[in-house]
């Protein structure tokens, strides 16, 4: 009798015993939320300095987390490959929509902030935007492989040229030395790399008044099991942190 109920002690700690263990995965995989940076770089958002993972998209996604989940940066070279991986583990980034296709594929939060698109010039010879009769037979710069859904129709047509490269500093300097008419940026970008360069500044680029187009900023998510029921919580930090103000004194520094 004491050797049966031995057993069958013996039986319900194995099994209690596996179950801590699996609700403890659980928990860990939904309490550490990790940041996909893309090491190529994204001026002044993601940046690799000295090794370290760096920039305005890594402090707002520390300030960004609910409380309580551990946030990590992982740098991959192909950083939007840990989004299409369920895996035993939360993977975000911050991106638009309307650059990644096949959007309902993955898990977003409420808008973080909204990207400007601008139209850059030489300051000898300022291009103002007014509607795409602006850009008509112009040679634009742009970012290879990055997507510009407001002028795409132009390129598509033929009414515009688009001239990829690689860099944004290389376009800028690519721009000031006459080798495209214009070219895209966010605004972001365009102002960090001016100012962050002993070779440009301000009295080189003009930046037209009217924007080209707009896009909002968001966390995107894999679809890890459980995470979209912590959404509100990040919806809800994220409300908090843009009423105050939390997001522009980031971008301040940058």
């Amino acid at each position: 009798m004491f050797a049966k109920i031995h057993r069958w002690s013996l039986v319900a700690i194995a099994l209690l015993v596996l179950l801590w263990t699996s609700s403890a995965r659980v928990v860990l995989a939904d309490d550490v939320v990790t940041f996909a940076l893309f090491t190529r770089g994204w001026l002044p958002f993601e940046m690799v300095v000295k090794g370290q993972a760096r920039g305005a998209a890594v402090d707002i996604f520390r300030v960004s987390m609910p409380e309580g989940v551990a946030t990590r940066v992982l740098m991959l070279p192909a950083s939007r490959s840990a989004l299409r991986t369920p895996g035993d583990g939360v993977y975000t980034r911050l991106e638009c929509q309307d650059w990644m296709g096949n959007a309902g594929l993955y898990l977003w939060s409420d808008p973080v902030m909204r990207l400007r698109t601008v139209l850059v010039s030489r300051r000898s010879g300022p291009i103002e935007y007014k509607d795409e009769s602006s850009l008509y037979g112009l040679t634009i710069g742009c970012i290879k492989s990055y997507s510009y859904p407001d002028v795409a129709p132009l390129f598509n047509s033929g009414k515009a040229y688009r001239y990829d490269v690689n860099s944004d500093v290389v376009l800028l300097r690519m721009l000031k030395a006459g080798r495209v008419d214009v070219a895209l940026f966010d605004e972001y970008t365009v102002h960090w790399v001016v100012h962050n360069s002993r070779e440009m500044s301000d009295d080189d680029f003009y930046i037209a008044e009217q924007e080209l187009g707009s896009s909002d900023l968001r966390f995107v998510f894999n679809r890890h099991p459980g995470w979209e029921a912590r959404l509100p919580e990040v919806n809800a930090r994220i409300k908090a942190n843009r009423e105050a103000g939390v997001y522009d004194r980031i971008m301040d520094r940058y």
